[in-house]
């Protein structure tokens, strides 16, 4: 059986598979005063995402042609206008001010179409959102149905809302028993964690874990935890046993192992680059390759893969010091310079030079001291 060949000259349509020069998925592109990221904008509009194939297909596939871009700008329009619309129509419904000039009473919702809070949630907004418990429908004094209108309204909302209260009073009861449950957990395990790190908070929310025992500082407690089995408790990762030999190795470096075998680890077709896992392979395509980049400064024109690569470089821009030294009053931008620092008040000399035992307190005093010093080491 004879396998057909599809050749590719230039990129390829993920959306429609034509052939030619088109922009990437990926990429962000100005459309008049407002920045659009295609895969983005199917992912809203259809929920669907595309995923980049790795390898040196990558580049060249993940892109989209001009026509199906116009057509998804047409549909993302065209559901922020039903939005607008439908968001306008129930708030003038619940305020009253839409008027049924024919009298026909086919026009009103059945009040069967509405079985769950559920339903009603998903296709009006909520009755108590910004009105009164007991607003009055206007009456029309031209429209003899008007009582009989007006009663059945009244009638409807009041056991769509009676029936959202029994709703909100059964979830209410859930959720007080998941945190009542959820509480318990927690303070077990902070009375067995308390002696081994503290947590300070800073000014603007966040958190550092210290380690009581060597004083290292962690961001989250997750990475606490991992310091603490492997450098004081001496829990190192479980080793994985090769099915193909007698040899144990980390997980992590279970790909690079299984070469020795014959099979290759998982790398990127465009650079070469070998990874642990498949996943890595995406990211580094994706980051380094297609150079996806979601977060902006707003100083300049960079823009960084993750919230923490923009926020120390930021730093620069603003000059903020905001650790400060307890001993001297001095600033500085990051945490770790500030810890340095305090070695200094604090004596704490744990560089120490192997010829002569002269202690310092930083590494680089401590190189100097050899290349001035101990010339012939160098």
């Amino acid at each position: 059986m004879s396998v057909e060949i599809w050749k590719i000259e230039k990129n390829l349509c993920r959306c429609c598979h034509s052939d030619g020069a088109f922009d990437n998925l990926a990429e962000p592109k100005q459309n008049l005063d407002q920045e659009e990221i295609y895969s983005n904008m199917l992912k809203e509009c259809f929920n669907i995402e595309i995923i980049p194939v790795p390898g040196e297909l990558c580049t060249a596939t993940y892109t989209i042609c001009k026509a199906c871009i116009s057509r998804l700008q047409d549909a993302s329009s065209f559901k922020k206008q039903v939005l607008d619309c439908e968001g306008r129509f129930m708030d003038l419904y619940l305020n009253n001010t839409i008027k049924v000039t024919n009298h026909e009473k086919e026009s009103l919702i059945k009040e069967e179409d509405i079985d769950s809070e559920a339903e009603f949630k998903d296709g009006f907004i909520s009755l108590d959102d910004g009105h009164d418990e007991d607003y009055d429908i206007k009456q029309d004094e031209d429209d003899p149905d008007s009582d009989e209108l007006n009663i059945t309204l009244k009638n409807r909302k009041a056991k769509v809302k009676q029936k959202m209260e029994k709703t909100r009073s059964r979830q209410r009861t859930k959720q007080d028993a998941k945190k009542t449950k959820s509480l318990g957990t927690k303070e077990k395990k902070d009375i067995n964690s308390e002696v081994y790190f503290t947590v300070t908070t800073a000014d603007d929310g966040t958190k550092d874990f210290t380690c009581t025992i060597c004083q290292h500082v962690f961001k989250k407690r997750q990475n606490f935890s991992q310091h603490y089995k492997h450098v004081h408790l001496k829990q190192r990762p479980k080793l994985r046993s090769c099915h193909m030999c007698d040899v144990k190795v980390p997980a992590y470096m279970r790909a690079f192992h299984m070469e020795e075998h014959g099979l290759p680890a998982p790398s990127c077709g465009a650079c070469g680059k070998k990874f642990s896992y498949p996943f890595q392979v995406l990211q580094h395509q994706k980051y380094y390759h297609m150079g996806e980049r979601k977060f902006a400064c707003e100083f300049c024109d960079l823009r960084f893969r993750s919230r923490y690569g923009l926020t120390k470089h930021t730093i620069k821009h603003t000059g903020e010091r905001s650790f400060k030294c307890d001993f001297c009053d001095k600033g500085f931008k990051w945490k770790n310079n500030l810890r340095i620092h305090l070695m200094m008040h604090l004596n704490d000399k744990r560089h120490v030079c192997t010829v002569c035992e002269e202690a310092f307190v930083q590494t680089s005093s401590l190189k100097y001291h050899i290349v001035k010093r101990h010339p012939d080491l160098v």
